[in-house]
C-alpha cells in the first residue's frame, strides 16, 4: 500500500518523506496548529544525511498511485531539525506553526473519499453543511492539470439535492467536470471559471431541474443568492433554464 501523504520542502521542492496518518491540534489560544506527521518516514535521499534542516513545507495529499492530489502549505514558527534515528513507522514528528489555509473539519475525509473513489459520483448527497463545506475546501485545493475548454453545452442539476448554496457549487462542478469536479465555490469563484481555464466557458445552457424544491423549500431565503448567480450567468453569455418536473421552464 502507497502513503497517503508527502511532505515537501518548500525551498527545494523535494521530498522530504513520507506518512500515513496525521492529526492537527490548535495549541496557544489557536494562533498555532500542532501538527503530527505519525510514521514519518524519510526519503533514502535524506536518510544519508545526519542532520535534515528544512523550514516551510507542503504536506500533500498522495492518490493510490503515489500521484499528488493537493495539500496545504505549512510554515513552522522555527526550523527544524531532525535526524533519520528521529523517524520510523512507529514514531512521530511534531511541528508546531501555521497553515496557510487550515484544513477545515472533515476535509481530510474528504481527500480519503477522492483517495478511495475518485470516479464516483454524488458522493456528496448525504453530507452533512460542514462536511459539504470541507468538500468545496477539498475541490479548491485540489491539483488540476488545465482543462480544455469546451462550450455549447447543456448542463443539468437536480434542485431536489440542492439543500444550500455549499450543494450547488458541488453540484455544478461535479455536472461540469465529473466527480470531485470544481466550478466555483462562491460566487467569485463562478466569475472566475467563467472566464477559461475551468472545462466550460460561455456559450452554454444551465438546466436546473425542479428549482422550486432548492434549497429545502426554503427558497424565499436564498433569492438573493440566486439572483446574483442568474445575474452572472447571464451577463456572461449563459442560458439559464429554471425548470419544474412537470411544467417545464419557470424562465
Amino acid at each position: 500500500m502507497g502513503y497517503k501523504y508527502s511532505i515537501v520542502d518548500d525551498e527545494n521542492d523535494k521530498v522530504l518523506g513520507f506518512c500515513n496518518e496525521v492529526e492537527i491540534q490548535n495549541v496557544n489560544d489557536e494562533c498555532f496548529s500542532k501538527l503530527n506527521l505519525r510514521g514519518f518516514i524519510l526519503t533514502r535521499e535524506f536518510m544519508e544525511i545526519p542532520t535534515i534542516k528544512f523550514s516551510n513545507f507542503r504536506l500533500n495529499v498522495l492518490s493510490k498511485d503515489g500521484k499528488v492530489l493537493g495539500g496545504y502549505n505549512f510554515f513552522p514558527n522555527k526550523a527544524i531539525k531532525i535526524t533519520p534515528m528521529d523517524t520510523s513507522e512507529d514514531k512521530s514528528i511534531e511541528i508546531i506553526g501555521g497553515f496557510s489555509i487550515y484544513p477545515v473539519p472533515f476535509a481530510f475525509e474528504v481527500w480519503e473519499r477522492l483517495r478511495e473513489n475518485p470516479n464516483e459520483l454524488g458522493q456528496w448527497k448525504n453530507c452533512s453543511l460542514e462536511e459539504k463545506q470541507a468538500w468545496l475546501q477539498v475541490l479548491r485545493l485540489r491539483s488540476r492539470k488545465n482543462l480544455t475548454d469546451r462550450d455549447d453545452e447543456v448542463i443539468t442539476i437536480d434542485g431536489d439535492l440542492i439543500l444550500d448554496v455549499e450543494t450547488f457549487f458541488i453540484a455544478i462542478g461535479e455536472a461540469i467536470n465529473g466527480p470531485f469536479g470544481y466550478y466555483g465555490a462562491g460566487l467569485d469563484g463562478i466569475n472566475d471559471c467563467l472566464c477559461g481555464g475551468f472545462g466550460l466557458t460561455p456559450p452554454f445552457t444551465l438546466e436546473w431541474m425542479n428549482f422550486h424544491r432548492s434549497f429545502g423549500n426554503d427558497l424565499l431565503n436564498n433569492l438573493n443568492f440566486v439572483s446574483e448567480l442568474l445575474n452572472i450567468l447571464t451577463s456572461r453569455g449563459c442560458d439559464v433554464h429554471l425548470m419544474s418536473s412537470t411544467n417545464g421552464n419557470y424562465s
